[in-house]
C-alpha cells in the first residue's frame, strides 16, 4: 500500500514512459530483487538457496501478491521444476562420477591425444576439456585431467601455460552450455525445455564451437607467457585397463539417444522404430542407460568402496537440486506477478527485440556470475527470472528458447574471478600463479562469454 501511494506520487516523467504503477513496482521490484541475490552471497555469506527464496518473497511483497497465494505459487514452482529434472540431475551426478572414478576420463583423453597427434596438443587438450564437460563437472574434471598436463608436455614440447588455459576453457565452455550439466539443464527446464533437451544439446554444442575455438587460440599465444610449476605427480596405479570404446559409451549414447529422440519426432509420429527411440530417448531413460554402461566399467574386486561414489554422487546432486527448485519457485512468483502480460503490451514484436532481449538476458547472467561466483547458480536465477519473459519478447519457439539458454549459459562464464571456486581450481591444480590466473585466464574467460552471446545472436538471426 505505501509502495503503491508513493509510486502514483512519482513526477509526470514516470508517465511519459507509458507506465502505470504496476509495472513500475515490477521494475522495482525486480531490480531490488537481482541487486540482492548479487549481494547477499557475497556480503552475508547467504547460500543461494535461500537467496533465491527470500528473493521471490521480497518480491512478491513489494508487487503486492498476497502471503498466502505467494507460499503456495513457490511451493507449485518448486515442484514443478524438480518433476522435469530432478532425476536427471541425480542420474548425470552419479554417471560423472563413475567415469572419473574408475579412470574412464582418463582413458577417453589419452585416446583424443592420439587421435589429434602430438603436433596439436593444445587443441587436442581443449577438445578433450569440451567433451568430458558435458557430463562431469569442471572443477572435478580439470582436477583429474590436469594430471596428464606435465607428461603432455614433456611428449610434445607444448607450453605447460598453454596446455592448462585450453583445458580450463574447454571444460568451462560445455559445463555452462550443454546439458546434462545441471546449469543448462536447469535453465531448459525453467525457459520450458524439460522434455526437449536433444534441441538445446545440439544447440549447446553448435554455440561451443566457436567458443573452445577461440579460447584454444587465446591459449595457444597468452600460456606461452606463463610460467607453470606443475611437478608431474605420481600416479595411482588403478590396474584397471579400460579399452576407449567402452569408457566413451557412457559418455556419448545418452547424448545420442536423446538427440535421436528428439528430431525423430520432427520425421515421424506413427513409425514403430521412431516410437521405440523416443522412449529410450527420453532423458531420464537415456541417462538411466548411460549410468548402467558406466557401472559396468567397475572392477568390483579393486574399487571396494564403490557404493560410496554414488553416495557422494548423489549429495553434490542434491545440493544443485534444492537450488534448481528455488530457482523455479522464484520465476513462479515472477510468473504470477503478470508480467508477461505487461511485456506485451509494450513489446515491439520485431525481431531486434529478440536479439535485445538475448543481450539483456546475456548481461544480467554475467552481472549475478561476476557478483557471485557460481555459474549454475547464474543460469538457474537468469533464467528463472527471464522464462516469463521470453514468449513476450518474441522467443516462443524450442529453437529461440534454447539460443536464450545459450546465451544465459554464455553470460555465466564472464567473468570468473577470485570468488570463483574453478578459478582456484585452475590456478592451483594447474601450478600457476594467482596474479598470472588474473591477468590470462580471467579475460579468456570474458572472451569465451563474448563469444558465445555473439554465436547465440547469429544462430538466432540465421535459425
Amino acid at each position: 500500500m505505501v509502495i503503491g501511494i508513493v509510486l502514483e506520487n512519482l513526477p509526470i516523467t514516470v508517465y511519459q514512459l507509458n507506465m502505470n504503477s504496476e509495472a513500475i513496482r515490477i521494475i522495482i521490484g525486480l531490480v531490488i530483487c537481482i541487486t540482492g541475490m548479487a549481494l547477499w552471497p557475497r556480503y552475508i555469506k547467504l547460500n543461494a538457496f535461500f537467496s533465491l527464496l527470500f528473493a521471490s518473497i521480497l518480491f512478491a511483497v513489494i508487487v503486492g501478491i498476497p502471503f498466502a497465494e505467494t507460499i503456495s505459487t513457490m511451493q507449485s514452482g518448486f515442484g514443478s521444476l524438480l518433476q522435469q529434472i530432478g532425476i536427471i540431475v541425480a542420474l548425470g551426478s552419479v554417471l560423472g562420477m563413475v567415469l572419473e572414478k574408475t579412470g574412464a576420463m582418463e582413458v577417453i583423453s589419452t585416446g583424443l591425444i592420439k587421435v589429434f597427434g602430438e603436433k596439436r596438443p593444445v587443441l587436442a587438450i581443449a577438445v578433450i576439456g569440451a567433451l568430458v564437460g558435458i557430463p562431469v563437472f569442471c572443477d572435478s574434471g580439470f582436477i583429474i585431467l590436469s594430471r596428464l598436463i606435465p607428461s603432455i608436455a614433456l611428449k610434445t614440447s607444448a607450453s605447460q601455460g598453454a596446455l592448462v588455459l585450453a583445458l580450463s576453457s574447454g571444460l568451462y565452455t560445455t559445463h555452462v552450455l550443454v546439458p546434462p550439466t545441471p546449469g543448462p539443464l536447469a535453465a531448459a527446464a525453467t525457459v520450458g525445455l524439460g522434455d526437449q533437451l536433444g534441441m538445446v544439446i545440439l544447440i549447446g554444442l553448435l554455440g561451443s564451437i566457436p567458443v573452445v575455438l577461440v579460447s584454444y587460440l587465446y591459449a595457444a599465444k597468452a600460456g606461452l607467457k606463463i610460467p607453470v610449476s606443475h611437478a608431474a605427480e605420481e600416479r595411482v596405479d588403478v590396474r584397471q585397463k579400460i579399452k576407449w570404446p567402452r569408457a566413451v559409451l557412457p559418455l556419448i549414447l545418452p547424448i545420442i539417444l536423446i538427440a535421436t529422440a528428439s528430431f525423430g519426432k520432427l520425421i515421424s509420429e506413427t513409425n514403430p522404430l521412431i516410437t521405440i527411440l523416443s522412449m529410450i530417448g527420453l532423458p531420464v531413460v537415456a541417462l538411466l542407460i548411460g549410468v548402467m554402461l558406466a557401472l559396468t566399467l567397475i572392477d568390483r574386486q579393486l574399487h571396494r568402496d564403490w557404493p560410496s561414489w554414488i553416495t557422494e554422487a548423489l549429495k553434490d546432486a542434491g545440493v544443485i537440486i534444492l537450488i534448481t527448485g528455488a530457482g523455479g519457485a522464484f520465476g513462479a512468483v515472477i510468473k504470477a506477478s503478470g508480467i508477461a502480460n505487461l511485456i506485451s503490451e509494450y513489446a515491439s514484436g520485431s525481431q531486434m527485440q529478440g536479439i535485445f532481449f538475448l543481450a539483456f538476458a546475456w548481461l544480467i547472467a554475467a552481472i549475478l556470475k561476476t557478483a557471485q561466483g557460481s555459474s549454475t547458480s547464474s543460469m538457474i536465477i537468469t533464467s528463472a527470472l527471464l522464462a516469463p519473459l521470453a514468449g513476450a519478447a518474441g522467443l516462443s519457439s524450442s529453437v529461440d528458447l534454447s539460443i536464450l539458454v545459450l546465451a544465459i549459459g554464455g553470460g555465466s562464464i564472464a567473468v570468473s574471478h577470485a570468488n570463483d571456486s574453478y578459478f582456484w581450481v585452475v590456478s592451483q591444480f594447474g601450478g600457476i600463479s594467482t596474479k598470472d590466473a588474473f591477468s590470462r585466464y580471467t579475460p579468456m574467460t570474458f572472451l569465451q562469454s563474448i563469444t558465445a552471446l555473439v554465436t547465440a545472436i547469429l544462430l538466432f538471426l540465421l535459425l
